[in-house]
């Protein structure tokens, strides 16, 4: 690759494939779709994709070039895939990218989804070459003299070390591809100058070459370190030491210029990739790792790789750059991980210097006069990064599970408040006599960057107009790509799919109309009930009306009942008083006192008065007749009269009767023909009690007919 990246990207573009004409492009590939060769269609497709990975390279060094201007920390975000344990388990992704620059989180809670924007989002299937040519710009930038910094961020098993160190092959992560990247450019530049050395050579052996034209070689040296903050200690991942002894822990000073740095750091000058590939192997070999019930190889430490880079032509002021690749060790909830003893000493140092780190974004955030670098060593290590001359990525890795809902919420909070912070615009770093120089040639750069802009929309413009008609043009020739094997499959998958979505849907009628089939039945059965439920009303209604009527019937027989039942004991009344007369033997031929008592006046009168008694009055008459004649029945007041209620009258009558004859027969002395007078007594009392048994008798009759007639 050339080193002036965008003007090969922008000249790739401008004319793909050679092509100058919009139509001849059209022409083109209408004609290989209506020829329907396989291999030129297949070729046409590769190279639209390669055009479309210039675009993209070129999209992401106007990105760089942009947030260069602006000074903001670029913040991407990268989501991990579900592990086969958690696909096993059924686990369900909370988190999913909404676009390339937008990722959304499910919350469970208030069953919604909340966005983050971010500079870039990588989705679970995004592979490691992918994010690698996102950072690529930022990180080569060390070539021309920046400062970068590029530092993972998350909870602990969200794919931070996989993202920053990954695994053998395809699979390297970007620490690996940036210094690999970094030696194939500055291989790059060092060869071109021997070329253009060779050029004047050749040129001045042939007499045309000028002596102010003669430049020097290419140079460059590289030094790489590597360390780790472990327990807020800051310990050399490059230093061999043996099985028994500790390392000591390694100071972090500002120099006589200004910048950070550790004392004492073993710096290794590296000459090829490979050299590069075994230090971090054994750094890596030298890093605290330990196993939780979140992640089997959870780092203990935050692992910090500098690689500095100095470069230029011989003679003239070189230029130098550093790049901190920054693993930072994941965030975690003690009841989650499960660690204990040393284990859980480290997680309280981690979490402490992360929230350090917190703390210091956040001022910087609000502008504050004051920014706690010294509250942590991490913090103290990238404070030139964070709030100095550097050009800054950070990566937040993020978990799609819902058990992390918690960390992976607060993980993109402080990534959208760390996307806000503006450190200012990189400088690069070059000796102030060409400053002047410098400034040109950015000026320079930025019109030539808002050119290169302005003709890679137009050429994306035309691109999407390209891809809009093929779109087109292949839908027309669906035909011709059914014969196709890979095709061929995809329609029957589709064509199951398809099946099976019928025949669910099928189901669903069935059962949507057996529902309604049952609601119907359910409709009429309740109008059955309604009407019965009328009916039923109405048969009530009329029963009711006839209780009335048959009460009120009740009423009228019992008081007409009430009536007979006072005639006929005043009928009874009469006759016992007229048989108690006629049995009694006349008293007047021998002289004797006749017992028998005489209707007078007042019983005729009480006789009469037996129908219009008060029952107040009738009550105290007879409450006073029984306290004069019978005081035990003084407290059966109650029960007497509720059983004459209604024929006091009658009561009163009786009462006087009997109480009148018993003082009569006390006032009468006992005489010879007393035995005749008990036997004339005892007669009358056989009669009264038969009597009382017909009356008896007629009583039950009648509750029989009225009991009949109920």
């Amino acid at each position: 690759k050339s080193d002036n990246l965008v003007s090969v990207v922008a000249s790739g573009i401008q004319n793909p494939e050679g092509r100058d004409e919009e139509e001849d492009l059209d022409v083109d590939i209408g004609k290989l779709i209506e020829e329907g060769e396989k291999e030129d269609i297949t070729a046409e497709f590769q190279a639209m994709s390669r055009r479309a990975t210039l675009q993209k390279e070129h999209n992401a060094q106007l990105l760089v070039k942009i947030l260069k201007l602006q000074g903001n920390i670029q913040v991407c975000c990268r989501v991990r895939p579900l592990t086969n344990g958690e696909i096993k388990r059924g686990t369900k992704r909370i988190v999913e990218p909404l676009s390339e620059s937008e990722v959304g989180v499910f919350d469970v809670r208030t069953n919604s989804w909340k966005s983050y924007a971010f500079d870039k989002v990588w989705g679970p299937h995004s592979h490691q070459l992918g994010v690698f040519q996102d950072v690529e710009p930022l990180a080569l930038s060390v070539v021309d003299g920046y400062n970068a910094c590029i530092f993972a961020y998350g909870q602990t098993g969200s794919g931070k070390t996989y993202t920053m160190e990954g695994a053998d092959g395809a699979d390297r992560g970007i620490s690996y591809r940036t210094i690999e990247k970094v030696f194939n450019l500055l291989n790059y530049r060092q060869v071109k100058q021997d070329a253009i050395i060779k050029k004047f050579k050749e040129a001045q052996e042939n007499g045309q070459g000028f002596p102010e034209e003669e430049q020097g070689s290419f140079e460059f040296d590289i030094n790489v370190g590597m360390l780790e903050i472990y327990n807020d200690g800051v310990y050399d991942l490059l230093v061999k030491t043996g099985k028994n002894k500790k390392k000591s822990p390694l100071e972090i000073k500002r120099t006589r210029n200004g910048q950070i740095e550790v004392e004492g750091l073993s710096k290794e000058s590296v000459t090829s990739v490979k050299d590069v590939f075994k230090l971090l192997k054994r750094g890596n070999e030298s890093r605290a790792t330990a196993a939780t019930d979140m992640n089997e190889h959870s780092s203990r430490s935050h692992m910090v790789l500098t690689v500095e880079v100095k470069c230029g032509i011989q003679r003239e002021e070189p230029i130098a750059g550093t790049l901190y690749l920054v693993d930072l060790a994941g965030s975690e909830r003690v009841r989650k991980s499960g660690v204990e003893g040393a284990n859980l000493k480290e997680a309280a140092q981690i979490n402490k210097s992360l929230s350090a780190l917190g703390n210091v974004m956040e001022a910087l955030d609000r502008k504050a006069s004051h920014v706690p670098y010294r509250d942590s060593k991490l913090t103290y290590l990238l404070q030139d990064s964070l709030g100095g001359n550097s050009r800054t990525m950070m990566v937040v890795a993020v978990c799609p599970t819902g058990s992390s809902y918690d960390e992976t919420n607060h993980a993109l909070q402080f990534a959208t408040r760390v996307r806000r912070i503006n450190i200012g615009s990189a400088k690069r770093n070059v000796a102030s006599k060409n400053l002047e120089e410098t400034v040109k040639h950015l000026n320079h750069e930025l019109k030539s960057l808002a050119k290169s802009k302005k003709k890679s929309e137009e050429q994306l413009i035309s691109l999407k107009r390209d891809h809009t008609r093929i779109q087109e043009r292949l839908r027309s020739s669906s035909e011709n790509r059914a014969k196709s094997v890979d095709e061929a499959r995809t329609l029957s998958v589709l064509k199951n799919s398809n099946s099976q979505m019928t025949s669910r849907w099928q189901k669903e009628k069935q059962m949507h109309e057996k529902t309604l089939g049952e609601l119907e039945e359910l409709k009429n059965e309740a109008k059955q009930f309604q009407s019965q439920l009328s009916k039923a009303k109405r048969e009530a209604d009329r029963w009711s009306r006839i209780v009335i009527e048959k009460e009120g019937e009740q009423d009228v027989l019992k008081s007409d009942l009430r009536k007979a039942k006072d005639a006929s004991s005043a009928a009874n009344l009469r006759a016992r008083k007229a048989q108690m007369l006629q049995s009694r033997p006349s008293n007047a031929a021998g002289g004797k006192v006749s017992h028998i008592v005489k209707p007078t006046r007042r019983s005729e009168a009480s006789t009469a008065q037996m129908k219009d008694v008060d029952p107040v009055e009738a009550r105290e008459r007879v409450l006073v007749m029984l306290k004069n004649n019978d005081p035990k029945k003084v407290d059966k007041i109650d029960a007497i009269m509720d059983r004459f209620k209604g024929r006091e009258g009658f009561l009163l009558v009786k009462m006087e009767a009997r109480y009148e004859a018993n003082a009569n027969a006390s006032a009468s002395s006992p005489t010879p023909s007393g035995s005749v007078s008990s036997k004339s007594g005892s007669a009358a009392l056989k009669r009264s009690e038969m009597a009382m048994a017909r009356h008896m008798e007629r009583m039950r009759s009648k509750k029989k007919i009225n009991a009949s007639r109920n």
